[in-house]
């Protein structure tokens, strides 16, 4: 570079994405709409689940956060504690190192609409266990989760 010559360097990376292309998370991703207390899994570009779920209750400033993150690890039989509480889930898919991730919740009687107003969880995302599972079953580590409004 000193001398002025063009060389053509590859770039170190922190994080690739999925895909070079256009749509750079690839085709088999978790899509959670706050908005609509809604989420979807891609597979190869197919829906394999849809499902209402409750997110973080932000009447307590435990929202859900918004970001584009990832799968850190998945593992089931597991016990989830934090400030006042301590959960079993059978199914935990972490995507944010604080602990907040996608997992069952045999507690909830019912999902979607305005329960994350007044009854949400700390921050993850509560799931049907038949859903979570079939997530589980056909998810990786690393694959994308994508949190919006």
């Amino acid at each position: 570079m000193k001398k002025g010559k063009s060389v053509k360097i590859k770039p170190e990376y922190a994080h690739r994405a999925k895909s070079r292309k256009k749509f750079d998370i690839g085709s088999t991703y978790v899509e959670v709409s706050l908005g609509e207390q809604h989420m979807w899994f891609y597979k190869n570009g197919k829906t394999l689940v849809s499902t209402d779920v409750v997110t973080g209750d932000i009447s307590k400033g435990h929202g859900t956060p918004t970001g584009v993150y990832y799968i850190l690890y998945k593992t089931t039989d597991y016990t989830l504690t934090g400030q006042g509480y301590a959960s079993h889930v059978d199914y935990w898919l972490p995507f944010i190192q604080i602990g907040v991730g996608i997992h069952d919740s045999s507690w909830r009687g019912s999902y979607g609409g305005g329960i994350f107003t007044y009854d949400g969880s700390h921050g993850c995302v509560n799931t049907p266990r038949s859903a979570v599972q079939k997530i589980y079953n056909n998810i990786e580590s690393t694959y994308p989760v994508v949190v919006h409004w």
